[in-house]
């Protein structure tokens, strides 16, 4: 059934025609309200994976009509508009590429790539550092920021930061993101990265829950988590920063699917810049993905203040990725991972980035869609 088209305000760009495609049940994107278990997630991947199949043969070069992608969806945030967006409003079906978004945990998207079911998708930077010390052959192709952060907080009465010591923190998997931004925050304020015992809960909404109900000490949260938590009267503790999360290819199949990636960053690229250009539409595309009515004042109030809580320098559509923004993080990989990540060289491929940019695709995205929010320059977004 195709969406209606949605009258546009007078001199925007138009947006491509969007197509609404029915699903099946295993692919549903499930309510943040929802406790996401890892069982949960495994058989909805698992499905998804199996329905669709391994792309590679069909995904060739050229990313014609037949091109069809499975795209993890591994976190329930505002972080997710943009890409939300793009699938939605039809940016990836412009360039010929079919991408269904399942719901998954983060383990089980890493699995995921490790198995070669997966061969693009946007992953924590914690992840990236684990499989590239384990020798999986992935590429970073475009990052949307330097870093990535996450809300700390605790029940009410907590005082400091110091409290937590020797308590439990409530993350979505071991060694992913929050984990890593923790840490690193942990000893930017003079405790050990250690100090603190992490509890794996599956999803974000999961650590709100935990948290509210007093089964953890405390817990990262992402937008717009961090506002339910504010209205629930936990004490917020910070803003811990991470490394970036990256968009990731299969490297050899990257190789093979030159053509392929560059419609996928294409794609990116101009789903974002309308996303954060439009955002009367963008709200109403994030409101359908976080399970939130725009219609309903709370509710809008809310999506208003997600969205503009992932505008740049926070997310930007996606450029350059760099060692520098990986780097400082791989201290708290375990140490057996130390050697392997001397050299983060490999793992940084911006030729796509660069091609683009040879042919100005930036530039006339921004002459399409207009400047991006708070005077964001094209040197910002493609650092």
């Amino acid at each position: 059934m195709r969406e209606a088209t949605r009258p546009r305000r007078p001199g925007a760009p138009p947006h491509p025609a969007a197509t609404r495609r029915r699903t099946p049940a295993g692919r549903r994107t499930l309510a943040p309200r929802r406790a996401l278990t890892a069982a949960a997630a495994s058989l909805a991947l698992t499905a998804a994976l199996a329905a669709c199949g391994d792309d590679s043969g069909q995904a060739g070069a050229g990313g014609g009509s037949g091109s069809a992608l499975t795209v993890p969806t591994a976190s329930v945030s505002a972080a997710q508009g943009a890409f939300q967006y793009t699938v939605k409003k039809g940016f990836f079906a412009e360039n010929g590429l079919r991408v269904t978004t399942p719901l998954s945990a983060e383990g089980q998207l890493k699995a995921a790539f490790v198995a070669g079911s997966v061969k693009f998708d946007q992953l924590a930077g914690g992840d990236v550092l684990d499989l590239y010390a384990k020798h999986v052959k992935i590429s970073t192709i475009a990052c949307v920021a330097k870093n990535n952060g996450y809300y700390v907080y605790a029940p009410k009465g907590t005082s400091s930061l110091a409290d937590l010591k020797g308590k439990t923190v409530g993350v979505p998997s071991l060694g992913g993101a929050p984990q890593v931004a923790m840490q690193a925050y942990l000893k930017s304020k003079g405790l050990a990265a250690d100090s603190v015992k992490f509890v794996a809960l599956g999803s974000i909404p999961n650590v709100l829950t935990a948290l509210t109900s007093g089964k953890v000490d405390g817990g990262l949260l992402s937008t717009p988590f961090n506002f339910r938590a504010d209205k629930a009267g936990l004490k917020g503790l910070g803003y811990a920063q991470g490394p970036p999360s990256p968009f990731v290819v299969d490297t050899d199949w990257a190789k093979k699917n030159r053509g392929t990636v560059t419609k996928i960053l294409k794609s990116l690229a101009k789903g974002a810049w309308s996303y954060q250009t439009h955002k009367e539409d963008g709200v109403k595309t994030l409101g359908a993905f976080l399970h939130l009515d725009p219609a309903k004042p709370a509710d809008k109030e809310t999506l208003g203040k997600s969205f503009d809580a992932y505008l740049p320098p926070v997310q930007a559509p996606p450029g350059r990725c760099d060692t520098s923004y990986f780097a400082p993080y791989t201290e708290y990989q375990p140490a057996a991972q130390q050697a392997a990540l001397k050299d983060l060289k490999p793992l940084v491929d911006n030729s796509w980035v660069d091609a683009l940019d040879r042919q100005h695709f930036y530039q006339k995205l921004q002459k399409t869609y207009g400047p991006l929010p708070k005077d964001t320059t094209l040197a910002q977004v493609l650092r």
